[in-house]
């Protein structure tokens, strides 16, 4: 072998690698890049066609070796092609224009607080609808598979209103949603039909039967919550407090059922059927079949949710592998199983519980062992401590890039909580199990039940100690997308340097490292000079924020001002970007007075930056119209009271007027109307989203 050979990656191990790459790049340019009108869809199908028959023809008319690279070029091609195809071809709008619609529960309703959620499929169009029913007792009874009719046209969802703030219409748009409807309980009515998959059907029914045996058996409260998610996947009733402890501790994944849990069904069904030789091949064909078979009931218990089937379609494709001795190429069973998941939905690409759950098998697959081998521990108990700690490890640098990308955020204790966890939560997947096989078998079901409550209540006491210990969690964190694409590369060639042995990758990783760190030190120097105002857009509630540097003063209604964790949705990962999170001073705006060294407040007048902003003063009396009035940059108005704007310019000259999002409708309609007709420049916060101004 040449010394170019010996340096090459021997890529034909992976061939579902060298598909899913091209694959995976026509999806992202389709959701990312490319918006393509009906005609355009046809033509890219049009060429998809062409070439695939320009593929077999160079497949099987080409026989030279030194042309190979004409059939790898075109088979890129196709699949970057394919990857657009398939995400267009479901992306159909729904015809508005009628007076009745006709849909079908597409998914189990979530109840919430003050309404039932259900996604719904449209009968008439190709299309789906994400519907919002006032919560009564005929909304609570929904189920999979009903049918309902109403008279409401569904509204195409609005972009977010904040910079940085969570995109709810892109979320829906990848899911292949582009409408939202919210009916009252007279503005609907349930159909004698039915039209419901029988096996999601079964699935759901299923599930609730194992759920209110749970409860029959004395699982209750918090201990209910937790075995509902650990076992069967269904979260709705896990308290927001108790879902905050885990995060913090860094063991969410435990509560989401997803590879973790269905390794576990495998290993322990692998042992129960130890008895069949590995050695013996039909011996062994009969084992991964019937643990085919086994995993495959456990998902449909956990009622088929998207997490337990990419974790079954992945382990599956393992097992498959197994059977057909195919040994060494785990990571091409997780390709092939991620190109499947991928092409029956492309929104997958950007499901971040898709990226979390092959990052971390990646991870571990290719990691754990190099981590565990820096230490030789002679006792076996550290050893064994060690190599847990090691798989945590493993998964947690392939998974950190995701975690501060996505949610700002790292567990400090992730090491420790696993520590415990992971054996703890093995014990009661195993004894959850046993407990829905004898649920019919009078006191020892009683007795298993008992033993499941508690160690989940040891669980929870160690995730609640875990996260009052100092520095839990490290929030605030933030990484723009260049520096999240450098980690990820800096990580892949780290897993090549080390799968491979090649050394130059190291000059790859410490590049991406370069540019990372010149990102992070570019925007630390820009937001040490940085002077912005923003006045945020929010239905009921005001909040306007002043930054200078890497600190900020934010003036609030007294809603906000007595409880911020009511406007973090729509704040917190803007003064994350920022640089000034949980770094400056909270005001009510009817606090009198207040002054730093970038920042005057008196009364209802605030200066900042040279600049003037006034907030509207109920309590103000605006006289005649006087040769001397005081110029406003901005006047922001708020609330609910009513306000002569005529009067309002007679004492003041304002540039800009500001309309809160906190402002009703009919109030803001009557202002725009009075500023139209004076010709008063204005801006209305909750039409056009939050204004945001560089001082």
């Amino acid at each position: 072998m040449s010394k170019k050979q010996a340096s090459m990656i021997n890529w034909f191990k992976y061939p579902f690698i060298r598909l899913l790459m091209p694959f995976a790049a026509g999806i992202w340019l389709s959701f990312s890049c490319m918006e393509l009108s009906r005609k355009e869809v046809v033509y890219v199908l049009i060429a998809v066609v062409l070439l695939g028959f320009v593929l077999l023809f160079v497949a099987f008319a080409v026989k030279d070796y030194k042309y190979r690279w004409a059939f790898g070029v075109l088979l890129n091609i196709y699949l970057v092609l394919i990857g657009v195809a398939v995400v267009h071809v479901r992306d159909d709008d729904l015809d508005v224009n009628r007076d009745v619609f006709v849909a079908r529960v597409a998914e189990c309703p979530t109840v919430k607080e003050k309404s039932v959620k259900a996604l719904m499929k449209m009968q008439s169009d190709q299309g789906f609808v994400m519907a919002y029913f006032e919560k009564d007792e005929h909304s609570s009874g929904l189920r999979y598979g009903d049918v309902i009719a109403f008279h409401e046209a569904p509204r195409l969802v609005e972009p977010p209103n904040n910079p940085e703030q969570f995109d709810y219409r892109k979320y829906l748009l990848r899911k292949g949603v582009r409408r939202q409807v919210y009916l009252k309980n007279t503005a609907w009515e349930r159909l004698p039909t039915a039209r419901a998959n029988p096996v999601y059907a079964f699935s759901y029914r299923l599930r609730d039967f194992l759920l209110d045996t749970m409860r029959n058996l004395g699982i209750e409260g918090d201990e209910y919550a937790v075995a509902a998610a650990i076992l069967l996947g269904y979260d709705d009733t896990l308290p927001a407090e108790l879902r905050q402890k885990y995060v913090a501790a860094g063991s969410m994944h435990i509560l989401c059922v997803s590879g973790m849990h269905v390794g576990v069904v495998f290993l322990v069904f692998s042992y129960l059927l130890g008895f069949l030789s590995e050695r013996k091949r039909w011996q062994n064909v009969v084992k991964q079949s019937l643990l085919l078979l086994l995993i495959w009931f456990y998902a449909l218990l956990a009622g088929l949710a998207p997490s337990v089937l990419r974790s079954t379609i992945m382990l599956s494709f393992v097992i498959v592998g197994d059977m057909l001795k195919r040994d060494g190429v785990m990571l091409n069973s997780l390709a092939a199983s991620a190109f499947l998941l991928l092409c029956l939905d492309p929104a997958n690409l950007f499901n971040v519980g898709f990226l979390l759950s092959y990052c971390a098998v990646v991870g571990i697959v290719t990691l754990q062992k190099p981590i565990y081998n820096l230490f030789y521990l002679k006792s076996k108990l550290l050893d064994k401590i060690w190599e847990l700690t090691s798989v945590t490890l493993a998964a947690q640098i392939a998974t950190a890039p995701l975690s501060v990308y996505y949610f700002h955020q790292f567990p400090s204790y992730f090491w420790l909580s696993n520590l415990f966890m992971s054996p703890i939560s093995t014990i009661v997947i195993v004894g959850g199990m046993l407990m829905m096989l004898v649920f019919f078998i009078p006191y020892i079901n009683i007795g298993v039940a008992f033993c499941v409550k508690w160690m989940i209540y040891a669980m929870n006491m160690i995730v609640s100690f875990i996260e009052n210990m100092p520095y839990s969690i490290v929030k605030g964190l933030y990484i723009n997308t260049l520096e999240f694409t450098c980690l990820i590369v800096a990580i892949l060639l780290l897993m090549m340097a080390i799968e491979h042995k090649k050394k130059f990758m190291i000059f790859g990783i410490l590049s991406m490292l370069l540019v990372f760190s010149g990102s992070q030190l570019a925007r630390a120097v820009f937001q040490r000079t940085q002077m912005s105002l923003t006045v945020y857009s929010m239905s009921k509630n005001t909040v306007v924020d002043f930054v200078c540097g890497t600190r900020h003063v934010m003036m609030c209604d007294t809603v906000v001002f007595n409880d911020p964790s009511a406007v973090s949705f729509n704040v917190e990962n803007h003064l994350i970007s920022e640089g000034v999170y949980k770094k400056g001073t909270f005001l009510a705006i009817d606090d009198g007075s207040y002054e730093n060294c970038y920042l005057k407040k008196s009364g209802n007048m605030v200066s900042f930056g040279g600049k003037i902003l006034a907030f509207y003063d109920k309590n103000s009396t605006f006289g005649v119209k006087t040769p001397c009035r005081p110029h406003l940059d901005y006047f922001v108005i708020y609330g609910r009271d009513k306000i002569d704007l005529e009067a309002l310019l007679n004492c003041y000259i304002i540039d800009l007027l500001v309309i809160d999002g906190s402002v009703p409708e009919y109030l803001t309609q009557t202002i725009i109307e009075k500023a139209e007709h004076i010709g008063q420049e204005y801006y209305d916060v909750k039409k056009c989203g939050a204004l945001v101004l560089e001082i």
